[in-house]
Order: structure tokens, then sequence, then C-alpha cells
């Protein structure tokens, strides 16, 4: 580890996160404040997101190197995405007394964010290949 990587995966983090305030201001204008959709659909494009990062990474390191894997996976879409934001969330589900919307909050984001970074490693492999 170098500070030079340091201050890539910060220089990232800072733009994922600006971006997920962004989209996520956006998204509760247009849709209100029940369903977290703004957090679900970040996370599920974010891991989608990775895995064509990822794969292309491994595949094709003459197209993604270290530094710019580094600073795109840890720091855009570490700072893009949000397990602590979908945590809270889920909290408020269940505290507003909506288990349904919170078990498919929950469910929905755990089985489409994995089938999204699976998407993401094919669709990659696809494109490489």
């Amino acid at each position: 580890m170098t500070w030079r990587i340091v201050a890539f995966v910060a220089l990232g983090g800072a733009i994922g996160s600006v971006l997920r305030y962004i989209i996520s201001f956006s998204m509760s204008l247009r849709v209100g404040a029940g369903f977290p959709w703004a957090t679900f659909l970040i996370n599920v494009a974010g891991s989608f997101l990775i895995g064509v990062v990822t794969e292309i990474a491994l595949q094709r390191t003459s197209w993604i190197g270290p530094e710019l894997r580094l600073f795109l996976a840890a720091g855009v879409l570490g700072g893009f995405t949000t397990f602590s934001t979908f945590s809270l969330e889920l909290v408020g589900l269940i505290g507003e007394r909506a288990p349904a919307a919170a078990l498919v909050y929950a469910a929905g984001s755990v089985i489409l964010g994995f089938a999204a970074a699976f998407g993401g490693l094919f669709l990659a492999r696809a494109i490489v290949a």
C-alpha cells in the first residue's frame, strides 16, 4: 500500500458518495420516502458494476490495471454502495411495522445484489472474450 493508492481510493470514495447522495436525493423527490428505492437500486447497480470491473480487471489487466481497479471498486463503488444505510432503512421499516416491506427489501437486496454481481461478471466475460 502506498499513499498514491490511498489517494486513488479516497478520491473514488468521494466521487461514489456524492453520486449516491445525488441519486438518493433525486429519487426521494420523485418517489417519496416510503420504500427505500434509492438505496435498493444503488446497491444492486453497484453489485453489478463491481462484477464488471472485477472481471475485466482479472481478464484484461491492460484495460483496468491495479490502481484503476482500486479506484473504481474500493473507491467509487465502495463509496457508492452502502450497507450501513441499507441496515438503518431496514430497521426503520421494521420500526414502522412494515414487516412485508422489510422482508422484500432485505431479501430483494441480497438476492438481486448477488444476481447482479454474477450478471456483471458474465457480461464482462462476454465483452472481453
